[in-house]
């Protein structure tokens, strides 16, 4: 037979409520489970942690001081002058961009200037060659009738005996001396026709030339005048 149960425990046992019982059983199985598995100790805080933060005291709000009637005047004063410096300032960079502006231009209608300056003197320096080759051609044609004065000169001693070629010979001498310094003289005419051409070209090169340079020394007085505006501007500011 199994240990007999102390009567006073279960006398005791019986007068418990339910309420001591559910208490009972918790605290059993509590014991059990506390048993198989042992919690880690905790770290131990440190004091300062444990220590509460001190507390803040909020700082009390300033009361809103009103501006005195000076102040405000000298806020007003301020402000205008901010405005004043800003606006001259936005004037000097307007002038300072169109000095640039004109001065670009100056320089376009230079560059513009110089190209029709060295066109002028492509032509004239064309001219020139055909000048000089029409003054060798008319050269020639007067030596080619020179000739022919010198055959005319046979030609009325043939009739004498005086030369040995027949009048026909001479006379067909003269003809060729006559045509090669006709020739020669219309190559003179062409020569001249052509520097006469180059002379004209020129003269137009050298027109739009003077426009453009003009128009450059216009461009450059403008550019000159804002630029000193801008200057003034900017030494009044200072």
């Amino acid at each position: 037979m199994g240990a007999q149960e102390d009567p006073s425990k279960r006398k005791e046992f019986q007068k418990r409520t339910d309420e001591d019982i559910d208490s009972f059983l918790a605290r059993t199985e509590f014991s059990k489970t506390s048993s198989q598995k042992q919690p880690a100790r905790p770290a131990v805080e440190p004091t300062s942690a444990r220590t509460e933060p001190a507390k803040t005291a909020k700082p009390e709000s300033e009361p809103i001081r009103e501006i005195s009637e000076q102040e405000q005047e000298d806020q007003i004063k301020a402000a205008r002058t901010s405005r004043a410096e800003r606006e001259a300032y936005q004037d000097v960079a307007v002038l300072r961009k169109k000095a640039h502006a004109f001065g670009h231009k100056a320089a376009k209608f230079f560059h513009k200037y110089k190209a029709n300056e060295a066109k002028a003197q492509r032509c004239s320096e064309k001219a020139v060659a055909f000048r000089e080759k029409g003054a060798a051609r008319k050269e020639r044609a007067k030596e080619y009738k020179d000739r022919a004065k010198e055959y005319e000169t046979e030609l009325s001693g043939a009739a004498t005996g005086k030369t040995e070629l027949s009048p026909e010979s001479l006379r067909t001498k003269i003809a060729h001396m006559e045509r090669k310094a006709a020739k020669e003289e219309e190559a003179v005419r062409r020569n001249e026709s052509k520097a006469a051409a180059q002379g004209a070209k020129g003269a137009k090169f050298r027109t739009k030339a003077a426009r453009f340079l003009e128009q450059n020394k216009l461009f450059e007085s403008e550019s000159r005048m804002y630029a000193k505006r801008a200057d003034n501007l900017e030494k009044a500011g200072m």
